[in-house]
């Protein structure tokens, strides 16, 4: 069994965690005791007033008067008799007799661990792996025995090696004695949030209380008044229970990684770690090709190969290199696009962030006892038949207008690849453009500028675009410390290219940020200059020029009527929030005169959509009904005090979807003027010699 020292830091979250838990216990004996005591008050009060004079109407405030104490009483203990039930629809419970090697494996990780053998092991499509239980008040004295989840899409995203170690994490949790406290906490957690948060039940029976007579209503009242108290007191326990809780969940999972470092190695459990968001981003891509893939009724017999192949796509995209069939993510791969220099303890996180946990396993440097680098997978006794199985569990809670038929991996890969074209750019520019609003250019300018005839790869290095991404997150950094320095983002410090500040050192930081994105927006500037003096150059030379402006003008013309647009939805939206909420009619019916007038402005630019022939195509053909039906129809939205719900969901989706098609529309005009730019250099076309030589400005 492996034993691990516990750390000086999680000694000190421990002590924390516990004294959060005292006083949590000497808050709620002392608000028992107060209800208790209120109870018994009502009570005797109750039976006194009906005693005093005997009639209906005392014996029904007598009655009224009792239940305040008891509701009270009741909301303090009902947390007894709630029970945190994990949902199991969407598992396969798996036995010993079916996958005996698996079982095999999970046991001597468990005998390694120090850890009980699950109690059932369940399978889901996933990428996930957890151990749980249910829960309740009673889990914090009485044995409670665990299952076991594991994620075929997990699975099949991981090595055995580093399956181990996932598995082993899990199990590290609950392995040795100091772990303990964690559950205590977690259960006080439990209960506090019961009584803030979980009292759908509870109010259920307080409204049908009230409506039973005006009598008891009066009670209800009077007890919800003082259950709001409680929980205004509660409230404030819970922010500290909860931030100790929280602090001690992250020093536990540096002691599960540890742990788990000493089954499988500390290599394989930071492999695995950095992989798994890209495996969640595979699964869920392959999730969404196929949500497309109802209304066709088509389905996958087996979605795992599917998975695997766009996990590979996105590898190869991400110029990562494969290790054992898998793409070796890392952490610099993970933040290639997020450049933020700025950093920050994140109190309300119950795990330590990828970067802290990788580094920590690299300083235990310890390594793998026996390696096994076949996929997780190949542990099932029939891998293809398990895959299957889940597959068809996954897709049962689908509802198909008609008989399905099974899309294979040829088709996906055609179809995927297919789609992936239709929304990226063109490989050449290496993710340049990919968020880079285009500036108006001055192609007179841009025609008298020297360029020579470089290779493309070269005016699109990763130097190039990482400044793109460079100034992005140079203005997040400056909009965050706009928010510190103002006071509206509460931080006692952070973390700015690797040095500490205070909170107050926020403003001064701030000029000389801003001085670095000026420089860094020049370059930028810089650059593109050289990139459209190229390609326009190419164009005019071939005499393309014409068309190649064109595009762009479509382009910026549609960038500069983007914010006239999005202010019509911005206004929309505004206009119609009183819907979600309690208005008098009077009230309702005054909003309703705005709203008509507002909607003009917005029908009107939703005709113009449908009646231009370039935009409207690539509109869903739902979208397009919902529009046309939206602007050719009078829509009375509130009449005899009701509101018209068929009217209002129209309404309510015209503007959801014009909200997505703007931005499909302006991707669409810049994909097409940068498609054929791009198209410019390929084939025959080239610049020539007699291109006027100018330095470029």
């Amino acid at each position: 069994m492996i034993s691990v020292n516990v750390s000086q830091n999680f000694k000190r979250s421990v002590r924390k965690a516990i004294l959060s838990i005292v006083l949590f216990v000497f808050t709620y004996i002392l608000l028992v005791a107060l209800a208790v005591g209120l109870t018994v008050a009502c009570g005797y009060g109750g039976i006194m007033l009906i005693a005093l004079r005997p009639s209906f109407a005392t014996l029904m405030l007598g009655i009224g008067c009792i239940s305040i104490g008891l509701l009270i009483l009741f909301f303090m203990i009902k947390f007894v008799f709630s029970k945190n039930k994990t949902d199991r629809s969407h598992f396969i419970e798996i036995t010993q007799h079916e996958e005996p090697r698996l079982f095999a494996f999970i046991e001597a990780i468990v005998n390694e661990t120090g850890t009980e053998f699950p109690n059932k092991i369940y399978l889901s499509s996933e990428v996930n792996a957890s151990v749980f239980y249910d829960s309740s008040f009673w889990s914090m004295f009485l044995p409670v025995k665990k299952n076991l989840h594991l994620g075929l899409g997990l699975m099949n995203s991981v090595t055995v090696d580093e399956f181990k170690g996932i598995v082993a994490h899990e199990f590290g949790h609950f392995s040795q004695r100091s772990m303990k406290v964690g559950s205590y906490v977690y259960n006080v957690n439990y209960i506090i949030h019961n009584m803030l948060y979980d009292n759908d039940s509870y109010d259920a029976i307080i409204n049908k209380w009230a409506n039973a007579s005006g009598y008891f209503s009066i009670a209800a009242i009077i007890g919800v008044r003082i259950i709001d108290a409680i929980q205004w007191i509660l409230k404030k326990v819970y922010e500290i229970v909860n931030l100790n809780y929280l602090a001690l969940c992250r020093e536990m999972e540096f002691h599960a990684d540890e742990v788990a470092a000493n089954v499988a190695g500390s290599k394989a459990l930071a492999t695995s770690l950095v992989r798994l968001d890209l495996a969640s981003f595979a699964y869920n891509s392959t999730l969404e090709f196929y949500g497309n893939k109802i209304k066709d009724n088509k389905k996958p017999d087996n979605i795992f190969p599917q998975m695997s192949y766009v996990l590979a796509f996105w590898g190869n995209e991400l110029k990562l290199a494969t290790i054992n069939n898998l793409p070796a993510a890392t952490l610099d791969s993970k933040t290639r696009f997020n450049k933020s220099k700025l950093g920050f303890e994140d109190q309300w996180s119950s795990h330590p962030s990828d970067k802290d946990r990788v580094n920590k396993l690299e300083n235990l440097n310890i390594p793998a006892k026996n390696q096994n680098t076949e996929i997780a997978v190949s542990l099932f006794e029939n891998p293809v038949k398990k895959q299957e199985t889940i597959t068809a569990m996954l897709f049962s809670k689908i509802e198909y207008s008609n008989h399905t038929t099974p899309h294979n991996l040829t088709e996906f890969k055609s179809e995927f690849s297919e789609t992936i074209s239709k929304s990226t750019f063109a490989k050449k520019y290496n993710n340049y453009f990919d968020d880079l609003t285009i500036n108006a250019l001055d192609f007179d300018t841009l025609v008298s500028l020297y360029t020579s005839e470089e290779e493309e790869k070269e005016i699109f290095s990763q130097e190039a675009v990482d400044l793109i991404y460079q100034s992005i997150g140079l203005r997040n950094d400056i909009e965050t410390l706009n928010k510190i320095a103002s006071g509206d983002f509460e931080v006692k410090s952070f973390d700015y290219d690797g040095n500490r500040y205070k909170s107050s050192d926020a403003s001064t930081l701030l000029s000389k940020i801003e001085e670095e994105l000026k420089k860094a927006n020049i370059q930028v500037e810089e650059n593109n200059k050289k990139i459209f003096a190229y390609y326009y150059n190419i164009a005019k030379n071939n005499n393309k020029e014409h068309l190649y402006t064109d595009k762009y003008k479509k382009y910026l013309n549609y960038i500069n009527s983007f914010e006239t647009k999005s202010e019509v939805l911005k206004v929309m939206y505004n206009t119609l929030s009183f819907t979600q909420q309690n208005c008098s009619f009077e009230k309702i019916n005054s909003k309703m005169k705005k709203v008509y007038l507002e909607e003009v402005q917005f029908k009107t630019i939703i005709k113009e959509l449908l009646e231009n022939s370039e935009e409207s195509k690539i509109l869903a053909e739902e979208h397009k009904e919902v529009f046309t039906k939206y602007t050719s129809t009078d829509l009375n939205y509130f009449s005899n005090d009701r509101y018209d719900e068929v009217s209002l969901n129209l309404l309510f989706s015209s503007i959801n979807y014009y909200n997505v098609v703007m931005n499909d529309i302006q991707f669409m005009y810049k994909k097409d003027f940068l498609d054929f730019q791009a198209s410019l250099t390929e084939g025959t076309l080239s610049l020539t010699n007699n291109i006027q030589k100018e330095p470029l400005n």
